[in-house]
């Protein structure tokens, strides 16, 4: 369920950070906003994209979300052989609309 949330949450914000033209750090707080809401840890989130500037209508704004993947096995970890097993890693692409 982890990873749907995540998915979808990357795809909000993409569509959110295309009205303004890049994706803007007050942003980014409401997405770890959001989350910690949900009881993920935003310690361990890294969101990346389309930061640096606002950009004209048509050029693409790009999210994309990292979350440790964990534990899935609950039984195995009474044996000590489950380890976490990676990132969820998720990007979005919408097209700008912001028209300066």
């Amino acid at each position: 369920m982890r990873g749907i949330v995540l998915e979808n949450i990357t795809h909000k914000y993409a569509k959110l950070a295309s009205r303004d033209g890049y994706l803007s750090p007050t942003l980014i707080n409401s997405m770890r906003t959001e989350l910690q809401a949900l009881k993920f840890n935003t310690a361990s989130l890294v969101v990346t994209g389309s930061t640096s500037g606002r950009v004209a209508r048509g050029i693409d704004v790009n999210v994309t979300v990292q979350y440790p993947i964990g534990s899935m096995f609950i039984l195995l970890n009474w044996f000590g052989t489950d380890t976490p097993s990676g990132n969820y890693k998720f990007s979005a692409t919408e097209m700008s609309e912001y028209i300066p």
